[in-house]
């Protein structure tokens, strides 16, 4: 069990790191989850192994008009981007200028020089971003909100998709979603009452669902998602799940932070029987344990912050 791939193989390894199962260990059960999850916070904030970078695209409806901002999965912890909706990164036509550009300048891939080409498309796009610019937003991920500030009567349309440029966590354990499903092998869509499938699922995220497992592509409303193939059977009133990323438990970072909080924990608990003699013998001393964890949790952090952590984006402007 030297790669702990669930939560209870990871508590176990925690724990033997700290001696259990040869000396007790004087932390609780719960204690510990505390910690873990804890360490699993800090490391999906931190770690660049810690979150991923996709994109995500959601279906314009008409309560997304009417209220003004869409929803975001609880799983995304920062958004870094709109893509822009409008005609500039449309398909272009014989009437576009770029189509033009191609096919006039670069009529043949060997006779030319792009050097022209790449000026003039650059300027293109400054003119993009002066004149159109990109969608503006704000986001917070403790409301699972993305505000657009645009105009919604005119900018979007019940149908229309907009694409999130995002970080999600990498989250380990496999967690049951909200409410209830319904489906049948003729369609690939998924229905469900009681659900916020567009808070806690994200597109192509693998689910099980009556044993089978399969991969969703689009959610279309917090009750409705399509999947990439049919259900093997009919379905009605199942629950689903969502399986971690079991690598992470792994993680060496994630490991020795884990452990070093449970530690700390151990030692805060014993802290008030310091000094306190045992049969034969042995005195508790847990304000020396509690240092002595307080030291590796700084010095983890410190390598976290600056071996670790991914590099702040780059804004131009």
């Amino acid at each position: 069990m030297a790669k702990p791939a669930t939560r209870p193989q990871f508590k176990d390894y925690c724990l033997r790191r700290l001696g259990w199962p040869v000396i007790q260990i004087n932390v609780d059960d719960d204690q510990v989850d505390d910690r873990i999850d804890d360490a699993l916070q800090f490391f999906e904030d931190y770690h660049f192994d810690g979150c991923e970078k996709l994109y995500m695209k959601h279906k314009i409806t008409q309560a997304d008009i009417d209220r003004k901002w869409i929803y975001c999965p609880d799983p995304v912890i920062f958004v870094t981007g709109i893509l822009p909706f409008d005609d500039s990164n449309a398909s272009i036509n014989m009437f576009d200028l770029r189509y033009q550009l191609r096919l006039h300048d670069l009529y043949d891939f060997t006779s030319v020089s792009y050097v022209s080409y790449e000026i003039t498309m650059q300027h293109i796009r400054s003119l993009q971003l002066l004149f159109s610019g990109t969608p503006q937003f704000r986001f917070n991920r403790k409301s699972n909100k993305i505000f657009l500030d645009v105009d919604w009567s005119r900018d979007l349309e019940v149908g229309d998709y907009v694409i999130v440029e995002c970080y999600r966590a990498m989250r380990p354990d496999t967690v049951t979603i909200t409410g209830t499903v319904s489906s049948n092998t003729t369609a690939n869509t998924v229905t469900g009452t009681g659900t916020k499938f567009d808070q806690e699922l994200i597109e192509n995220d693998m689910i099980t669902l009556n044993g089978q497992e399969l991969q969703v592509k689009t959610i279309n409303s917090p009750t409705e998602f399509i999947l990439t193939a049919p259900v093997a059977s009919n379905v009605a009133g199942a629950t689903i799940t969502k399986a971690g990323v079991s690598d992470v438990w792994n993680d060496r970072m994630l490991k020795n932070y884990a452990t070093a909080l449970i530690k700390r924990q151990w030692g805060d608990n014993m802290k008030k029987f310091g000094g306190i003699q045992m049969p034969g013998g042995v005195t508790l001393n847990g304000k020396e344990v509690w240092d002595e964890a307080t030291e590796e949790i700084k010095s983890i952090e410190e390598d976290m912050f600056n071996f670790n952590s991914l590099p702040s984006e780059i804004f131009t402007g």
